[in-house]
């Protein structure tokens, strides 16, 4: 179950941070974009320590 959570959570933290860059460049929400680019920011790093060698 651990190899999914960290497979599904890299997926989305990818997710998060094209659709934050995506509305950084067309300067719709800065707030919001900066707030999607973080939470991606955080899930690839859960991402990364679930794959680390424990």
């Amino acid at each position: 179950m651990g190899f999914y959570l960290m497979v599904a959570s890299m997926l989305l933290g990818l997710f998060a941070w094209k659709i934050g860059f995506s509305q950084f460049k067309e300067k719709k929400d800065k707030f919001l974009s900066i707030l999607t680019s973080l939470a991606g920011t955080t899930l690839v790093l859960v991402a990364i320590w679930l794959g680390w060698p424990k």
